[in-house]
């Protein structure tokens, strides 16, 4: 006998408690992180249950408009939150019962005219691989992460050597760190953060309003810090990192590119770990850059050689309104892979 329901943030309690009968889940996987989204969409937590196993995945299930002169009607889509997620399961889970789940899904997709899916999978809990079978599976890039339960001088000597050279000479210029949940100092923060993205000419999308800040704050009260690094007095290198007893990522961060050679943000990181460990958290997870070449990926490649990779998903459960979105556009007009394609 198996059933279904969905779980709005309104029923964290439920919601956390699935949660909590999964294998080490993440914070990206929580009410609380689900909701800092709610400007993008409603955050849901499908709840699919048979013989005493079941499946739970959290998704943003976000309305999709139709340009002018297209008439698909009222239609939807879903995408995991920011960061990582896709399904999670209980023990004893076989590739028989993620069949009759996903089937179940695809007929909810249906009844409620989602159209498509994108599924962001978690690199270390490699959630992909029960999933390859339902849905479009690809490796995305590479994270790097670091495993907390080594000591502190197995991870110090895990460091590539110019990193180690980078921190001692941070030291010795008088950079120094605090971490805190304080938000004294998060306006320099927001002006560090938005310097940095400015300079990397990121995407409209890394620009995030107040209130998406405010609701972290709300949401993930006790499970988000921020780190400083100063030197003479001034913040020159910050980041917002958010945590469970499992896992603790770099969210949010940057650093004032005139400070670079006095190497901030790798003490900064060094500190980080230093702290997660005396927390009792498992994995500091930093994350990959753009590309496995890049600049961003060596640099966190410097901390630790252990590396995961990140997949995603895709699926479209209605072709024809898909189509119908696009028209004739081609996969050039609308970048290649980029998914779904009527949001590029």
């Amino acid at each position: 006998m198996s059933e279904h329901h969905i779980l709005s943030t309104q029923d964290s309690d439920t919601w956390l408690a699935f949660l909590a009968k999964t294998s080490v889940p993440d914070i990206y996987f929580t009410p609380g992180y689900a909701q800092i989204f709610n400007r993008e969409g409603d955050a849901r937590l499908f709840v699919y249950e048979k013989d005493a196993q079941f499946i739970v995945y959290p998704y943003i299930l976000r309305r999709v408009h139709s340009p002018p002169g297209k008439h698909t009607g009222k239609t939807y889509d879903i995408t995991s939150p920011y960061g990582y997620g896709g399904p999670l399961y209980s023990d004893g889970v076989n590739e028989s019962l993620i069949s009759d789940f996903y089937t179940c899904f695809k007929q909810y997709c249906r009844e409620n005219r989602i159209i498509t899916e994108f599924i962001r999978f978690h690199p270390l809990l490699q959630n992909h691989v029960f999933m390859s079978g339902q849905v479009d599976v690809q490796r995305n890039s590479t994270v790097v992460f670091i495993d907390l339960a080594k000591n502190i001088d197995e991870i110090w000597t895990g460091y590539q050597r110019s990193n180690r050279k980078n921190i001692k000479k941070a030291m010795r210029e008088g950079v120094s760190v605090t971490i805190e949940a304080s938000l004294r100092y998060f306006s320099e923060f927001i002006a560090i953060y938005e310097q940095t993205m400015d300079r990397n000419l990121a995407d409209k999308f890394y620009y995030f309003s107040p209130d998406f800040f405010s609701r972290i704050h709300q949401g993930l009260k006790n499970h988000y810090v921020y780190a400083q690094a100063w030197l003479n007095g001034q913040i020159v290198s910050t980041e917002l990192l958010i945590y469970n007893r499992h896992y603790i990522h770099s969210f949010l961060g940057g650093t004032l590119a005139e400070y670079f050679p006095y190497r901030p943000n790798n003490l900064l990181k060094h500190e980080v770990i230093k702290w997660a460990k005396k927390q009792g958290i498992r994995y500091f997870i930093l994350g990959g850059g753009r590309s496995d070449n890049d600049g961003i990926f060596k640099y966190k490649n410097t901390f630790s050689g252990e590396l995961a990779g990140y997949y995603i998903g895709k699926k479209i459960h209605d072709r024809e309104a898909v189509d119908e979105l696009t028209g004739a556009l081609s996969q050039a007009d609308i970048g290649a892979g980029f998914f779904p394609p009527y949001r590029r």
